[in-house]
């Protein structure tokens, strides 16, 4: 559903790149490039709810992250991913990362 598009920004003194952004057509389960993932500290603005804290802003998708296609058990934590688009747009499509495939 979705892929990622490359742009420098600095986060938290942490240089960051990359953006969602829609799919190509017949593109059902495109890669998505290798991500360094850091642990941040909980900010005060953030709410915490069953899944993660969830941040509530705009051009942040909080995108869930799970070990295998079999969504429900295989659930790990919230990533919060750069968009372009309105939120919305990827919670209506279901858009969630899988780190591991079928094949």
């Amino acid at each position: 559903m979705c892929r990622c598009r490359l742009f420098v920004q600095d986060v938290a003194g942490v240089p960051t790149q990359g953006y969602l952004a829609p799919s190509r057509l017949k593109e059902l389960l495109p890669k998505v490039p290798v991500m360094y993932m850091r642990a941040v500290v909980v900010q005060p603005e953030w709410e915490p709810s069953s899944v993660g804290y969830m941040r509530h802003d705009s051009s942040v998708y909080d995108c869930p992250v799970y070990m295998t296609t079999f969504r429900g058990p295989t659930y790990i934590f919230l990533a919060t991913l750069k968009t372009r688009n309105p939120v919305e747009r990827w919670t209506l499509g279901g858009v969630a990362l899988v780190l591991q495939s079928d094949d």
